[in-house]
């Protein structure tokens, strides 16, 4: 017990004197709390707006309670700002280049009798109703946009033939961008912050010379590294604090998950990256080799994780690089607790990543550590 009690109270002066210098260091204060708040409102407004006022000229040469049935479904999108033009208005090509529209719609005539038709005769043919649709492709995301919303204008008429879809959503609600986007932003802040601080804390510490004299002490290579990440868990919590405080009053974010199993996860995956920036500090002996890491951590965690788009939309080419991102594994990770409601170890691909991630660099790094005496 007294070697217990001994380890514990060199821990927690590790600890105390890593948190005592950060709070001593201003700058460093605003990276760790005014970067993670700044980061989840840019980002969180950024990618949780839907699209609004697309400018949509509509042709309706049919004239019939059908094609006004749809158009009434378009007006009533506010995806759209909805343009009806009478019929002498034939070019959609004109339209969108002289008259600035990004997508023009035409019934043509007959187009009512062609579509009951086509189900009438119960096959396709080339007879059925026929909608012309000219867009501006020069922004792919007001392209599906404008398909997705005629899509939703057809099925909501009530005339979709004898398939009627019901959608059910899992999870109980319908999960919007920003709510699996938010779990992505508590991981990245996260790792960035505990990696690099501590990267280059103990950079510092061997430009200072205090890093040989830890060595004299009666401090171990474990309790150095546990005294990090006490230091950074509790840094950490209070991160993933803030970012959900935010996620939820601003953007009224859904967790239907454990808030404990989300903070554990989180402090879990801080860990880890406590363990890697101490792994990175062997390499690098100054302050400005530890700042060159700082894009080889940022630009893969935030294309390669899956934190923007799925991993899917990501080239085959490069999406085995994915698999080595630790951000791709606190992701799903995070994403499973928060948005899906489940225990960690239900999600075995992230709970296993993350815990092989942790283990491997916090390993390693007690085994590489003691290098920096010999500098």
């Amino acid at each position: 017990m007294r070697v217990l009690s001994r380890s514990a109270f060199r821990i927690r002066a590790v600890a105390s004197r890593v948190l005592r210098q950060i709070w001593n260091d201003k700058r460093v204060l605003v990276v760790m709390f005014v970067i993670p708040v700044l980061a989840m409102i840019l980002f969180g407004f950024s990618f949780s707006g839907e699209i609004h006022g697309i400018r949509l000229a509509v042709i309706d040469d049919d004239h019939t309670d059908l094609t006004g049935s749809i158009i009434s479904n378009l007006q009533g999108d506010s995806t759209f700002q909805v343009t009806t033009l009478n019929p002498s208005s034939r070019d959609p090509d004109a339209l969108i280049l002289r008259r600035h529209y990004q997508a023009v719609i035409r019934f043509p005539k007959k187009f009512t009798s062609l579509y009951y038709a086509h189900f009438a005769m119960g096959v396709a043919t080339s007879a059925q109703g026929r909608i012309d649709l000219t867009l501006d492709e020069s922004d792919p995301q007001i392209v599906a946009a404008v398909r997705k919303g005629l899509a939703d204008a057809l099925m909501n008429i009530g005339e979709g033939g004898p398939v009627k879809v019901e959608t059910r959503y899992l999870y109980g609600v319908k999960v919007r961008f920003i709510d699996s986007f938010a779990p992505a932003i508590m991981g990245l802040v996260v790792m960035l912050v505990s990696t690099l601080l501590t990267l280059l804390s103990i950079v510092q510490e061997k430009v200072d010379g205090t890093f040989s004299r830890v060595w004299v002490s009666p401090v171990r290579r474990g309790e150095f590294i546990l005294g990090y990440i006490v230091a950074f868990g509790l840094i950490a919590f209070v991160q993933s604090i803030l970012v959900l405080a935010i996620g939820k009053i601003v953007f009224g974010i859904v967790i239907n998950g454990s808030l404990f199993w989300a903070f554990a996860c989180v402090i879990a995956f801080a860990v880890g990256s406590v363990g890697m920036g101490t792994l990175l500090s062997s390499v690098a002996q100054t302050e400005s080799q530890a700042v060159l890491f700082y894009p080889l951590i940022v630009v893969p965690s935030i294309l390669l994780s899956g934190m923007i788009w799925p991993l899917q939309a990501i080239p085959k080419l490069l999406r085995p690089l994915s698999y080595l991102v630790p951000l791709t594994y606190s992701n799903r990770l995070l994403r499973a607790v928060m948005v899906k409601g489940l225990a960690p170890w239900q999600e075995p691909v992230g709970f296993a990543g993350v815990l092989t991630f942790v283990l491997l660099t916090v390993v390693v790094s007690s085994l590489v550590l003691h290098q920096g005496t010999n500098d």
